[in-house]
């Protein structure tokens, strides 16, 4: 299936799910379940795959879904994955659980923030790097950071599509190609 199909699945499923748990004052709990649920499907691949078998009745996903997790997981859930089972979508649990966070982190103004440093951030940088990626955003973010020896020095920044790569490496590259570029231009001129 299309990356684009899938997206729009997770989008249309953890929209409808997110609305429910809102009216109904479950957002958190559902986010916990949903979590919970991945977990389980990403620990027992047999189960996942049992239940997006098509030779398996969708009643009977329906079925194995209520045995395995009622008492689990709040009813609402609950029903949720029924439905997931009965149109043969368990295998886009996770998705929606992504899609379904990034609702409720819109919800709290909540920017989830990942930042590559080139070593583990020493004394007080990583709080140096919050407070001023906060700042700058204006809200509060939740920060996730990676190390990645290869970028040398300075740190790349990722706010979902955008990318703000100030890594060494990166101003390194961008040098010697402008330089390149300048020296090939200069001897076509000649």
């Amino acid at each position: 299936m299309a990356r684009n199909a899938r997206h729009i699945i997770h989008e249309i499923y953890s929209d409808v799910m997110f609305e429910l748990a809102n009216e109904s004052g479950l957002t958190e709990h559902v986010m916990d379940d949903l979590e919970s649920v991945s977990d389980v499907l990403k620990d027992e691949p047999e189960f996942l795959s049992l239940l997006t078998l098509g030779h398996v009745k969708d009643d009977e996903k329906a079925s194995m879904i209520r045995r395995v997790f009622k008492g689990r997981v709040n009813d609402l859930t609950l029903d949720f994955l029924c439905v997931l089972a009965r149109r043969n979508r368990m295998n886009f649990v996770h998705g929606i659980g992504d899609r379904y966070q990034s609702l409720m982190d819109e919800k709290k103004n909540l920017h989830r923030v990942e930042v590559t440093l080139a070593s583990e951030p020493m004394g007080d940088q990583l709080e140096k790097i919050k407070a001023d990626i906060t700042d700058a955003i204006k809200g509060e973010i939740k920060l996730s950071v990676n190390v990645d020896p290869e970028i040398i020095g300075g740190i790349v920044i990722k706010k979902g599509d955008l990318v703000v790569d100030n890594s060494v490496k990166t101003i390194m590259t961008r040098t010697v190609d402008a330089i390149m570029q300048r020296s090939q231009e200069k001897a076509a001129k000649e």
